[in-house]
């Protein structure tokens, strides 16, 4: 269904399951003081275009389908890129209303992948063009109601424009989008358009635990998630310390797991 203009979506399902849900998952007591380092061999790169619980999905499963990782190696994780560092370069919160504010800092929401070669980097680049929607050179995003530079499409690789990588994001651009390198960050939600950043430069901060294979918000490819997804894997990547808690808040959280379309 067409949602009436100036709805917001996110925010109204945000406000439906804290105030409605109870009983909503919570991030489990681990050990782990930090996320196990990047895999040896391995190259992260970034990806957003929108909110990224639907992006993650949709990696994850690339990840277990087509680079066959057991799901405790997979690496996709939700975050945020694109804008500056926070205080102290500690960490990057959602919606805090604080220093460490993602929004405040001027980033976007994204997902973070390990890969191993320019075939992995070529599935990956497939999935984030094709996810937009329309016609050629008139591309949205699938959610268009996110609407803001929070929300912007961003690529991430090492040396932006100048990587090797580039160039497969080239060739995976048959529709016409406009890739633009970012210069400065925090750049604006422009119509048919993917800011290139150095992501050396400007790095990947990872998301909340609670933000971590998400139910998404509206029915897109793949919903409902299923439990398997936003469930045993999510409790899979906490016992892997792939995931864990980066310092932000992960009590009571505007968005409770699994989200409101995935309740257990």
């Amino acid at each position: 269904q067409r949602l009436p203009e100036g709805w917001d979506m996110r925010a109204t399902c945000a406000l439906l399951v804290a105030c409605t849900i109870t009983g909503a998952s919570v991030p489990q007591a681990h050990s782990c003081l930090s996320t196990r380092p990047v895999g040896a061999g391995r190259t992260t790169i970034y990806l957003g275009d929108g909110c990224f619980w639907e992006r993650q999905w949709s990696y994850a499963n690339i990840e277990l389908q087509d680079f066959k990782r057991a799901a405790e190696n997979v690496t996709s994780k939700v975050g945020y890129a694109g804008g500056n560092p926070p205080p102290a370069n500690d960490y990057v919160c959602y919606e805090t209303r604080d220093a460490h504010d993602y929004i405040t800092l001027g980033h976007a929401e994204v997902v973070q992948v390990e890969v191993e070669d320019t075939t992995q980097v070529a599935s990956l680049a497939r999935n984030f063009f094709d996810s937009f929607q329309g016609p050629n050179g008139t591309r949205i995003r699938p959610d268009p109601q996110d609407m803001g530079s929070p929300y912007r499409s961003v690529i991430g690789l090492p040396g932006g424009t100048l990587s090797p990588l580039y160039e497969v994001f080239l060739e995976a651009n048959v529709y016409g989008m406009n890739l633009k390198p970012s210069y400065n960050g925090s750049d604006a939600d422009e119509f048919n358009t993917v800011w290139v950043m150095d992501s050396d430069k400007r790095p990947f901060w990872p998301g909340e635990v609670y933000h971590q294979f998400h139910c998404n918000f509206f029915m897109s490819e793949g919903m409902p998630y299923d439990a398997a997804y936003y469930d045993a894997l999510w409790h899979t990547q906490q016992d892997a310390c792939s995931i864990a808690p980066t310092g932000c808040p992960e009590d009571n959280p505007p968005t409770p797991h699994p989200g409101y379309m995935c309740l257990p």
